[in-house]
């Protein structure tokens, strides 16, 4: 056997060992996905029925309304997090995974927040849905503007669809 055959049958190995790899990896997302969106359920449901209970009580109007209000407010949040949860497809993680490739320095949460920015959710639903504030996300954004490369006037978000199409 010549040395290029040799050469070339571990390069198709390698290969072959790297789909594999990323076959495993999509498996276990998708796991955690649904993982993910079956707490989100539960906790909608327990946060309906303290909101019933809620309402039930015989309490002052105003503290009522504050705890009725913060309840409604976790709700929201809950619904927007099952929302985005179950938007990402398999073209999210072929997204993901070419993103990762070509910008490694990115954390989980950056890649997570592209994804977001990816599929047109503003900073103030990304923000609640990762728990930070606005300004938070604000920043969090500046930051990956710079590890992505961008120029002063480049848009994240047309990088990043951009990417996805290529």
């Amino acid at each position: 056997m010549c040395p290029q055959t040799t050469t070339n049958k571990h390069s198709a190995e390698d290969f072959e060992n790297q789909i594999s790899a990323l076959k495993t990896r999509i498996e276990t997302q998708e796991k955690e996905l649904t993982r993910v969106a079956t707490a989100i359920t539960e906790k909608s449901t327990i946060l309906r029925n303290l909101l019933d209970q809620i309402y039930a009580l015989e309490i002052d109007p105003g503290v009522k309304r504050v705890m009725t209000s913060s309840c409604l407010h976790l709700i929201d949040k809950e619904i927007t997090e099952k929302r985005l949860n179950m938007e990402l497809t398999e073209s999210d993680s072929a997204f993901l995974s070419k993103l990762q490739k070509k910008h490694p320095n990115l954390s989980q949460r950056e890649l997570r927040i592209a994804v977001l920015v990816k599929l047109n959710y503003d900073t103030r639903e990304i923000a609640r849905s990762i728990g930070i504030t606005t300004r938070g996300m604000e920043s969090i954004r500046y930051r990956m503007h710079h590890k992505l490369g961008l120029g002063k006037h480049e848009s994240i978000k047309t990088y990043l669809s951009d990417l996805a199409l290529s």
